[in-house]
């Protein structure tokens, strides 16, 4: 949220103009991991506090990848990009993993760096500090460029107005995706002048990408003559609005929808025309694909689909331009923003769908299918597990037993689709494809700074954790009372390396191994006791018995108490599980 009332706010350094944007353009928050290159910006924000000016809320993040995956969870709740600040080269080398992420994630983020300053004197500003020689770089921008759409160094006061406006349009713009802006601290310092600043955007972002009529037109027919059509998605989910449109369009036309590795839920996961997680067992039979917003909609060396079989790939880049390899065969190539595409695919099939018996058929099909498939991979109501270690698939089915319509799930990695009942959208956000680990705990802190009446629970692996920057997240919950419950899924292992070792040579010599090379993390350490050096509630669960009171009781410490808490749950190792 914003600080400051709506005190006249006229700012003298480009600091502060800087502050006055951001605080304008709706950015609520400005996270930070501060360094010598803040100083201008410490001063404008102490001036703006003492003056009532209204200015975004200064959030310190002691690891900067915590910073980044906060503003990402902001977003992912609010629909609203913020502002990241780090310091200089080795601030920005230390975020670039969760700019990765945002990057593969199409997350809007102002990502911004001080730069060293440019002079050796002279200036207010200049160089003043040993460490301003050996930091400097030649080119800071160019170990991210491959992460964002845009990069600038701010270079003189006139500029920052145009210069905010432009970094933010371009963010905002689809493909949505982080920019990069360096501030030099003697700029940051440096007068206005007669330099005025607006209270509105003088640089308004892209209009969205619109279907081309013909193309539209030409997917319908196939789409109104297909008799196994099937969709699927990864990132159908992103937003409320195109979750609906696709749920809209696999009901009106009885499509089998499959969620494949989603980050966003876009059906309800009890809906009839769901088929579940993995496309592989339905490809076969298909006779047209609709691939939504998936940059792998499967595996080719197992995927096995018919040469007379049209696939047509659906989304605002639907080739994934940025990706140097990607072969999946696109018969066409739809462009659109998502929600009006899909809302006009599925009037213009009216045109070309002919007998109503036959959607009526596969409507009743599906829905069988889908019934047939979540009583086969459900534990079921009363399911209970009563002996050995903690199974992923039990902890994910404890976890939806204490999850409600106002609970937010955040999962990077551990949890079992199957496990869940989520009827609503914007409630479930995994992992993004790329698996920068670490990414789980701040985007749930963001999330939960996003909503902060939402009950918020984060299920992460043992190493994620780790990744994760413990310390610093549990600092942030602490000072920012943002109460989160991370539940850990602890089997002690790099499960991922585990698993891709035995794919590639299931008899070699690793698979033998009980303890095999780089895939070990033992001994655990005690995760319960991190948490509570920042005053939160921690435990560690062996029974299985356990798991769901486990649950109820760090829950109660996050609602009741508002502490965040953390569950070690000690799970079974099990490789048969893809990463």
């Amino acid at each position: 949220m914003k600080t400051g009332q709506a005190v006249e706010f006229k700012p003298e350094t480009v600091g502060e103009a800087y502050l006055a944007l951001l605080a304008t353009r709706d950015v609520d928050y400005l996270f930070g991991n501060s360094g010598t290159d803040f100083p201008p910006l410490v001063e404008a924000l102490a001036k703006g506090r003492k003056l009532g000016w209204q200015i975004p809320e200064p959030i310190i993040v002691p690891h900067e990848n915590v910073g980044v995956a906060m503003a990402h969870g902001y977003y992912m709740v609010t629909g609203r990009p913020q502002a990241m600040m780090v310091h200089v080269g080795l601030g920005t080398a230390n975020s670039i993993n969760g700019l990765f992420n945002a990057s593969r994630q199409n997350i809007p983020m102002l990502f911004c760096a001080g730069r060293t300053p440019i002079t050796e004197g002279g200036l207010l500003g200049s160089r003043n500090n040993y460490i301003n020689w050996a930091q400097e770089q030649f080119d800071q921008g160019g170990m991210l460029r491959e992460f964002v759409k845009w990069d600038y160094e701010l270079r003189h006061p006139s500029q920052v107005e145009s210069v905010v406006d432009r970094a933010l349009a371009i963010a905002k713009s689809e493909p949505c995706g982080p920019v990069y802006l360096t501030l030099p601290r003697e700029v940051l310092a440096a007068g206005l002048g007669d330099t005025k600043i607006g209270k509105r955007t003088t640089i308004a972002p892209m209009s969205p990408p619109a279907a081309d009529p013909d193309t539209l037109d030409e997917v319908a027919k196939l789409l109104g003559n297909a008799k196994n059509p099937m969709i699927i998605t990864s990132n159908g989910g992103r937003t409320v609005e195109t979750s609906h449109a696709l749920t809209r369009l696999a009901e009106t036309w009885a499509i089998p929808v499959i969620q494949y590795r989603p980050r966003y839920l876009a059906l309800p996961t009890e809906h009839p025309m769901l088929c579940g997680f993995d496309p592989h067992a339905m490809l076969p039979e298909a006779d047209l694909i609709l691939v939504i917003d998936s940059d792998v909609p499967w595996i080719p060396d197992t995927a096995k689909i018919s040469p007379e079989c049209k696939i047509v790939h659906i989304g605002v880049d639907p080739l994934f331009s940025r990706y140097p390899v990607r072969g999946f065969r696109t018969d066409i190539a739809l462009a659109g923003s998502l929600a009006p595409t899909l809302d006009l695919l599925g009037e213009r099939t009216e045109r070309y769908a002919g007998s109503a018996t036959k959607i009526a058929a596969r409507r009743a099909a599906v829905s069988q299918q889908s019934a047939d498939y979540r009583l086969r991979m459900r534990m079921g109501a009363g399911a209970k597990q009563t002996s050995g270690k903690i199974s992923a698939k039990w902890m994910t089915h404890c976890i939806n037993a204490v999850s409600d319509e106002n609970t937010i799930i955040v999962n990077e990695y551990p949890l079992v689709l199957e496990e869940l009942t989520i009827n609503e959208p914007a409630r479930y956000f995994s992992h993004p494809p790329s698996g920068g680990l670490g990414w789980g705990m701040g985007a749930a802190l963001g999330a939960k700074l996003g909503r902060p009446d939402a009950t918020v629970i984060c299920a992460i692996g043992d190493g994620a954790y780790m990744f994760g920057n413990p310390t610093p997240t549990h600092f942030i919950g602490e000072a920012h009372g943002l109460p989160v419950l991370y539940v850990i899924n602890n089997n002690a292992r790099w499960g991922a390396v585990h698993r891709a070792t035995l794919g590639m040579y299931p008899n070699g010599h690793a698979s033998t191994e009980e303890k095999p090379p780089f895939s070990t993390l033992e001994p655990s350490p005690r995760f319960e006791e991190v948490v509570r050096a920042s005053g939160g509630y921690g435990e560690r669960v062996e029974d299985p018995a356990e798991m769901l009171p486990a649950l109820k009781r760090a829950l109660h410490a996050v609602k009741n108490e508002k502490r965040q808490a953390v569950l070690n749950v000690c799970t079974e190792t099990n490789y048969n599980r893809t990463s």
